[in-house]
């Protein structure tokens, strides 16, 4: 496979490749899977490569997707502050996401990836993780420094591939659904995510691994694209397991129905303020950014709404239902052959724990926010079975988080695991729950707060750009790491040989991971009953009820 000087050379089916040996890996950056989206490409398919002739350089990364960072904030909000009719929302998540996202390298030239290899891959065929980033479709990429998968390749002895795709309007906004210039403008994203794991099961063995132990994986927004690639039945011949963390079937980057991505789409035309869509192959994309940004602020945070401004569409082909009541209701046992899901305890913080309603609100204020999805009798109940459920939690705001990290990502994560259950596919679960001290520890175990565990990356530069880690004790986070890690890269390797218990009716284990890694069961098993009691007992009753409050809001 490898050259036996410094600067691994492997032949892909496209041609080959020099990286770079480093530490005890063979690393490979900015490989393309598909031909740059830009000129004619722009809102078209991921393009077949063209074979290259003699050895490709492959030691940096390519640019990430186009998306804000620091460099283009200023011009990008000069642009807000001209075309925000008013919109009464709020950042969706910490100040301090554009500093820790930082990417310098952006463009619309972005379907690359990064491979990790541990130097003696060649002598086996070595397990691989496919792991698609998260940033809500908006932000970051599979080269973004604070999730580098070096830590995880060399300890575990993976291969680790993380793939850019395509972010914003030019990935996620369905221009083909109101417009013949371009019709294949529908889940670009996703056909990007696609594409990638196609290049892995094409071109893995010349690295080492194994095309037929293929894990994927991804949070939030990653995790998104791993439950589209669970329903899309053509992907199904490239992986064998699963890992899902912090899926949300409700929030801006997820799976929106068709009138829904229309009215996003003609959004966009209203606010670029073009009558033609054909305008769109030429727009600036720091025009995108701006309408970006509107409409992900286009709501109060109070409202209790599936807005999906930067989600997939459901449009019967890539995308045939909506994934979290699919893989929840009736998916087949076929689907995947090991599946693992993890959720945050406290998901709701990153999104709206900034906001006055959970910081200082009222009783009254957080029943406001309930009433449209429970009526005035479930909010009261639903907000008292929380009270009782965790006396210790004295604020109101406090409780209210509670439930939408329930309602917004744990639920449909616990649904779907009982359909994985009741068909006999081994299901773990676990939940994140070391409670981080920065930020005043307001943030607690916090969306994203997994990510330098399960990657290894906690050495003080690093973990000083996630100011939710401020004073954390080193010691014991790398204790709790290394006992969650050892599971993760074991269910990666080789399955559930060597894990917690699995997730069934009668235990329904769920893994502590927080300063201890303890399985408990039935920990989530009240709250779930408390939304039950509520009326809501499937994924697509909550979807059904969020998404008619999402018309009403339209209407007000």
């Amino acid at each position: 496979m490898h050259t036996e000087t410094r600067s691994p050379i492997v032949t892909t089916r496209q041609g080959r490749i020099q990286g770079l040996r480093e530490n005890a890996l063979d690393i490979f950056r900015g490989i393309p899977y598909a031909r740059p989206p830009v000129g004619s490409l722009r809102f078209r398919n991921p393009q077949p490569l063209s074979p290259w002739e003699g050895i490709r350089n492959a030691v940096v990364s390519g640019p990430a997707s186009f998306q804000m960072n620091l460099n283009n904030t200023h011009t990008v909000m000069e642009q807000v502050k001209r075309i925000d009719p008013g919109v009464p929302g709020v950042p969706a998540w910490p100040a301090y996401v554009g500093k820790t996202y930082h990417h310098e390298n952006i463009s619309e030239d972005c379907l690359y990836l990064d491979v990790w290899v541990p130097e003696n891959a060649g002598r086996k065929k070595m397990p691989v993780y496919v792991y698609y980033h998260g940033g809500a479709n908006a932000v970051s990429s599979g080269s973004f420094h604070l999730e580098d998968g070096a830590n995880l390749a060399r300890q575990e002895n993976i291969i680790v591939v993380r793939p850019n795709y395509r972010l914003g309007a030019l990935g996620w906004v369905h221009f083909g659904l109101i417009s013949d210039a371009f019709p294949e403008a529908i889940n670009l994203g996703l056909k990007d995510q696609f594409a990638a794991l196609q290049w892995v099961h094409e071109n893995i063995a010349a690295f080492g691994g194994d095309p037929d132990n293929v894990t994927i994986g991804g949070e939030s927004c990653g995790a998104t694209a791993v439950s589209h690639l669970l329903t899309y039945a053509p992907a199904r011949k490239f992986f064998r397991r699963a890992i899902i963390q912090s899926l949300s079937p409700f929030n801006v980057w997820c799976t929106q129905n068709q009138a829904q991505a229309v009215r996003v789409a003609e959004k966009y035309l209203s606010l670029l303020d073009i009558s033609s869509p054909e305008a769109l192959a030429d727009i600036d994309p720091e025009r995108f950014l701006a309408v970006q940004n509107v409409l992900t602020r286009f709501f109060h945070p109070d409202k209790n709404i599936a807005w999906r401004p930067l989600g997939g569409v459901v449009d019967g082909e890539w995308i045939p239902e909506h994934p979290a009541e699919y893989l929840s209701s009736h998916a087949a046992a076929d689907t995947v052959n090991e599946l693992m899901i993890g959720f945050a305890k406290d998901e709701w913080q990153f999104f709206r724990g900034h906001t006055e309603t959970l910081r200082h609100g009222s009783v009254q204020d957080v029943l406001d926010v309930l009433t449209p999805i429970y009526g005035s009798d479930g909010a009261q109940q639903l907000y008292e079975g929380y009270k009782e459920l965790y006396p210790e939690h004295r604020e109101p705001g406090h409780i209210l988080s509670d439930i939408m990290s329930f309602e917004f990502f744990k639920f449909s994560s616990l649904k779907i695991a009982r359909h994985f259950t009741r068909l006999g596919v081994p299901t773990w679960l676990f939940q994140f729950s070391y409670d981080l001290p920065g930020w005043n520890g307001e943030l607690r175990a916090v969306h994203t707060g997994d990510m330098p565990f399960l990657w290894r990356n906690y050495d003080p530069e690093r973990l000083s750009q996630w100011p939710a880690f401020d004073g954390i004790d080193i010691d014991e986070l790398k204790h709790s790491a290394g006992a969650m890690g050892n599971y993760y890269a074991a269910f990666i390797r080789h399955g559930g040989e060597d894990l917690w218990p699995k997730f069934d009716e009668e235990n329904q284990a769920i893994l502590r991971f927080g300063k201890e890694v303890i399985p408990q069961k039935r920990l989530l098993e009240q709250e779930e009953k408390l939304f039950s009691a509520v009326g809501i007992d499937s994924v697509r009753q909550l979807e059904e009820r969020l998404s008619q409050h999402l018309e009403q809001a339209f209407k007000e």
